[in-house]
């Protein structure tokens, strides 16, 4: 790897932003790593030294034994305090580093939904935030620190052993630098396959267990389980599989900087001996240098495998700047806040299809919807009612055609405006796995509970609500699993109530209840929206004389319009629906 992968260099450039956090934990490995060789090496010589001094009753007498002891504790001492700031310090900045990772994904995945995160699985995306991003503290604390110390060490080593000799100096921190330079890069290399292949093998076995959790209802009434579990298995034998040659390469890579340890030892006492036999040498030294050889190969130790699992690493970071780099959908202009007084809707000559060689959706659909109207949309499944609703909450955008605000497109609007604009309830309202209270307070922070009581009355879920066992405070359960589709739609009622917006798009609200309950909540809304637009689409025709305009759409147009009296008037497509329902 002759330089920096193109895909790391976003990560890096964001590593930037936290170098303070980070000096200090590189500062501190580089003084742990200098006090470990300096206390071996310094140990070595002390013992030598005093041995030698030992020969005859002078050199013992004028040996001072207080200064060495001195370094050996101030050493010790470094040490450990150094290695214990180095941890504080890099974890420390590695969580940070983490945290803002995330911080700065979900900045850039949350413009990418609803349409182009429709492409991922689930699963798949919570393992690019948790299991990738968690792959890139491989990034900091284990291959740019220790490889910045191991540099920064090497030359300080070199410069020391120099100070000895030359020969020694050249031969040792050669063999350093081997064991560093060339045996991380084969472990890279060698490591590389298996370690994309573990980053999509982690997304695989994630999303297989996140998705069979999800349908486990489905599993078990249709006894799919095992063929679930057998997948689990499989892929989890694929990953350990790569586990194991990962660990058989970490293996071989300690075996070789163990070999170049020795070898470098070896070579320092045979360089060294001839040098005492010579008399350019003092034993004591040479013990000190053979000792300061094998400690220094500390520096390179963990090298090998944080670049064995750089390919991982890589991988992650591909997988997370193919989210990142995507282009979103939809862009909000950043504008100025304008007040909107008077929201009537436009529909020009719409135009939408989901994918640009897709059939049409919708096709030339036109209609103005007056302020303070309340509108039904109806028509078969596949109409085109849900996507209309999408593109005034601008999910997406026409194709062709534009929507009309308050004789503004719906282009034109910041996100802040246009999302205050409507109340929202969709046709599948996701409920987060929390309480009562907080699932409404996602509409309204700072309602009173109040209005949370009055927005459930008005969505006919007040009498349920008493009887939870902690009322507002109850666990609907991951998804609101343990409520039903209808009181989920119904929560998404409550949440339009305290909402309060003056433009309310109902997507099959009423779905799933019976005909009693459905009337009379739909008479609890109209309350509700009094003097404010209401945008309904359904496929059930319940109180359509309450609504000031009927479209009946098919196909993606407009094909019958009017009031309930007109298009029952007459032979229309709309009577004879009303007339079949018998509502």
């Amino acid at each position: 790897m002759d330089r920096i992968p193109d895909e790391l260099m976003p990560f890096i450039r964001l590593l930037r932003q936290h170098w303070r956090r980070m000096v200090p934990g590189t500062i501190g490995g580089f003084v742990a790593l200098v006090s470990a060789v300096g206390l071996l090496a310094l140990s070595g010589w002390f013992i030598s030294a005093a041995a030698f001094a030992g020969l005859s009753a002078a050199a013992a007498a004028n040996f001072n034994f207080f200064f060495p002891s001195i370094g050996v504790r101030l050493f010790a001492f470094a040490r450990t305090a150094a290695r214990y700031g180095e941890r504080v310090f890099s974890h420390d900045a590695t969580f940070r580093i983490l945290e803002s990772l995330r911080s700065w994904f979900y900045r850039h995945i949350e413009p990418l939904a609803p349409a182009r995160l429709m492409r991922f699985r689930s699963g798949d995306l919570l393992n690019r935030i948790v299991e990738d991003i968690d792959a890139m503290d491989n990034l900091y604390l284990r291959v740019l620190s220790p490889t910045l110390i191991a540099g920064c060490f090497g030359l300080l080593f070199f410069g020391f052993l120099w100070a000895f000799d030359g020969l020694i100096a050249v031969t040792a921190v050669g063999l350093l630098a081997f064991a560093g330079v060339a045996v991380s890069l084969a472990a890279e290399r060698s490591g590389g396959r298996s370690g994309r292949h573990m980053a999509h093998i982690h997304s695989a076995l994630r999303t297989q267990i996140v998705e069979s959790l999800q349908g486990m209802s489905e599993l078990l009434v249709y006894d799919g389980q095992k063929h679930y579990l057998a997948e689990i298995c499989r892929i989890d034998s694929q990953l350990i599989r790569e586990q194991k040659t990962m660990s058989r390469l970490a293996g071989l890579s300690s075996a070789w900087l163990t070999l170049c340890s020795g070898l470098a030892m070896v070579l320092v006492l045979y360089i060294g001996v001839d040098r005492v036999h010579s008399g350019d040498m003092n034993g004591a030294i040479l013990a000190l240098m053979a000792l300061a050889v094998s400690a220094a190969f500390e520096a390179v130790l963990p090298l090998p495998v944080a670049f064995q699992y750089l390919g991982r690493t890589r991988e992650s970071a591909r997988r997370l700047l193919e989210i990142v780099d995507a282009a979103p959908e939809i862009t909000f202009p950043e504008t100025e806040s304008t007040p909107v007084y008077c929201p009537d809707v436009a529909f020009e000559a719409v135009e939408f299809r989901y994918t640009a060689d897709g059939p049409a959706v919708l096709s030339g659909f036109s209609t103005f919807i007056p302020y303070g109207s309340r509108i039904a949309l109806i028509g078969q499944t596949g109409s085109g009612k849900s996507t209309l609703m999408n593109l005034m909450a601008r999910f997406w955008d026409p194709v062709q055609g534009r929507i009309c605000i308050g004789n503004r497109d719906i282009r034109e609007y910041n996100e802040t405006d246009l999302r205050s604009l409507f109340s929202v309830v969709p046709q599948q309202p996701h409920m987060f796995g929390g309480t009562v209270r907080e699932n409404l307070r996602l509409a309204s922070g700072d309602a009173s509970d109040s209005d949370i009581l009055e927005a459930l009355d008005t969505a006919r879920l007040l009498e349920f609500v008493r009887t939870l066992p902690d009322g507002l405070d109850t666990w609907i359960g991951e998804a609101g699993k343990m409520i039903s589709g209808g009181q989920a739609r119904r929560l998404a009622v409550a949440r339009a109530v305290l909402q309060g917006n003056p433009v309310w798009i109902l997507d099959e609200p009423t779905e799933g209840l019976d005909l009693d309950t459905e009337r009379h909540m739909m008479r609890r809304i109209e309350a509700a929206t009094q003097g404010k637009t209401v945008i309904l689409a359904t496929h059930r025709l319940v109180d359509m004389d309450r609504m000031d305009r009927i479209l009946l759409m098919e196909g993606g147009t407009i094909v019958e319009e009017g009031t309930h009296e007109e298009l029952t008037a007459g032979p229309t497509r709309y009577a004879a629906m009303h007339d079949r329902l018998r509502i």
